[in-house]
């Protein structure tokens, strides 16, 4: 609820100093308190990058505005367009780097006893996202594991449609043969999706919680109104 609240403030946010400043809090939060590295930002932020620029580049030439700064053929770059640009692009940036924080920090497992316990989730549905997760990892080694075996028969794929179906049709196949495993595994062990139901690990809000969702606003709000 903290990184949402902290993505409002920066959608109401019209000045691109602002979101400048919030974009760099949350990327040193990240490599003090995260773990972060720069090995790892660069490989994970580059795509994003190669989108920042992109947007800036079709809000700055093709925006609207009084002071041209430049202009050739149908491309009109002004003050306006560019401040414009370097705005949406750096809230769409900052966005990114907010969700990253988020993932790269919160284990999965506690997140969903979270929404159960702090959310009143139904376990029915909680364990079935986390089911769902658990799964991902399985669909790359399956997915793997089928590139390897038709590579090993000298199999070569005539079309993309081709390769499609034929990596498609036997990771269904698995996914449904999966999916009625672990249905048949979590109903044997007496899991009915009730909430009167014992757990192995309990969540509990505590200071720290309090204290990192009053100094992250606290400083998003400070930056949206000093700059």
């Amino acid at each position: 609820m903290t990184h949402i609240l902290l993505m409002v403030i920066l959608m109401t946010i019209q000045s691109a100093l602002s979101t400048l400043a919030i974009w760099i809090y949350v990327m040193l939060l990240g490599l003090m308190l995260g773990g972060w590295k720069g090995k790892f930002l660069v490989k994970v932020l580059l795509p994003y990058s190669v989108f920042f620029v992109l947007t800036f580049w079709m809000l700055a030439a093709f925006g609207k505005g009084e002071t041209v700064v430049w202009k050739w053929a149908w491309f009109q770059v002004t003050e306006e367009s560019i401040r414009s640009g370097f705005l949406i692009s750096m809230r769409m940036l900052a966005f990114v780097t907010i969700g990253l924080l988020f993932t790269t920090t919160t284990n999965l497992y506690e997140l969903m006893m979270s929404l159960i316990h702090q959310w009143k989730l139904s376990p029915k549905w909680a364990y079935g996202m986390l089911a769902g997760f658990r799964c991902i990892p399985m669909f790359q080694s399956d997915l793997a594991q089928l590139k390897e075996a038709h590579r090993v028969r000298g199999y070569k794929h005539s079309g993309t449609w081709k390769a499609f179906f034929r990596y498609a049709v036997p990771l269904l196949t698995q996914a449904i043969r999966r999916s009625e495993q672990m249905a048949m595994a979590m109903e044997v062990r007496g899991f009915t999706g009730e909430r009167d139901r014992t757990y192995f690990q309990k969540t509990f809000i505590t200071l720290y919680d309090y204290l990192y969702i009053s100094v992250m606003l606290i400083v998003g709000i400070s930056l949206a109104l000093l700059l």
